[in-house]
């Protein structure tokens, strides 16, 4: 089984940047709404973005302290955009799990869309 090539653990880090600032923004939303769709979503982002932490190489997880602030971004457009970012490098290039993330993330926009 091949390493995490560099390209495939970049985009891992900003994949798990996009997806902490989903997940905040949607526990934001969560916390002031109390709906339970938008609690519902937030523990999706959580749970994508845990897995994915899992994902990056050690020696690249310092990188994962970079994120950004929520600003108001859509959840589900922040997801999507993880997601899409999935497909830049081939599947092989990442770590045994990406496909189980990628598809909990095609889900979930599927489902909050």
């Amino acid at each position: 089984m091949p390493d995490t090539t560099p390209e495939a653990a970049r985009v891992l880090v900003r994949m798990h940047q996009l997806l902490s600032q989903a997940g905040d923004e949607a526990d934001r939303r969560a916390r002031r709404s109390r709906d339970l769709d938008t609690v519902a979503l937030a523990n999706n982002l959580t749970y994508a973005k845990d897995q994915v932490f899992h994902l990056v190489p050690a020696p690249c997880r310092g990188a994962l302290l970079d994120r950004p602030e929520p600003d108001g971004a859509e959840p589900v457009d922040l997801a999507r955009r993880a997601e899409e970012l999935s497909r830049t490098e081939p599947v092989h290039d990442f770590p045994p799990g990406v496909a189980s993330v990628v598809q909990l993330l095609i889900d979930t926009v599927r489902e909050f869309s």
